[in-house]
């Protein structure tokens, strides 16, 4: 399981927020408006050697983003016999039906880690949900999600970690305006 991360300097001059960012067991979601470093922060994880990570278990972890998830995407190299089976099956799906087949057929031990990058990206609600159900079965299962999401299901009863102070409130706002009181 991923506790946190210090994001080296290169990393630390395109994420808006705090240098040093705290995961907890379950679902954790990077928020912030387009432009302040949720992505950046999950490619940090994956694959940057300068960045501390801070990682007791050593669990290798699973990078999911639309660009390289598609089988057509000249990066997407599969490293084992499942990611080949998912991008076999990627050439006749959509964007949405991998990641689900990924995150329902996946073996999840306790501390595995997904790093998941706007799962939200061309689904309907019902799609959503399903990708949430998906993350709470590998929750169940002792794993741990780190999503970039703009969606508000995805961030349902998740740890919120926000890169621009005072934007969950302002997506609440957005969401849920108040209610007319009664005079």
């Amino acid at each position: 399981m991923i506790v946190q991360i210090e994001l080296c300097l290169k990393h630390r001059l395109k994420v808006k927020g705090s240098a040093t960012l705290r995961f907890q067991p379950g679902v954790n979601v990077l928020i912030g408006p387009n432009g302040s470093g949720k992505s950046t922060v999950l490619r940090a994880l994956h694959s940057c050697r300068e960045c501390r990570i801070e990682n007791p278990d050593g669990t290798p972890m699973l990078y999911f983003n639309p660009e390289t998830m598609n089988p057509h995407h000249p990066d997407y190299y599969p490293s084992d016999v499942r990611e080949m089976l998912l991008k076999t099956r990627g050439i006749f799906s959509s964007h949405g039906e991998i990641l689900r087949a990924a995150l329902f057929s996946l073996p999840v031990r306790e501390g595995s880690v997904f790093l998941v990058d706007e799962p939200e990206t061309g689904q309907d609600i019902e799609g959503v949900e399903r990708i949430r159900e998906g993350f709470d079965k590998i929750v169940a299962s002792g794993g741990q999600i780190i999503a970039a999401t703009h969606h508000p299901l995805i961030m349902r009863d998740a740890n919120l970690i926000e890169l621009v102070p005072g934007y969950a409130e302002d997506l609440h706002h957005a969401f849920c305006p108040p209610t007319p009181t009664k005079g």
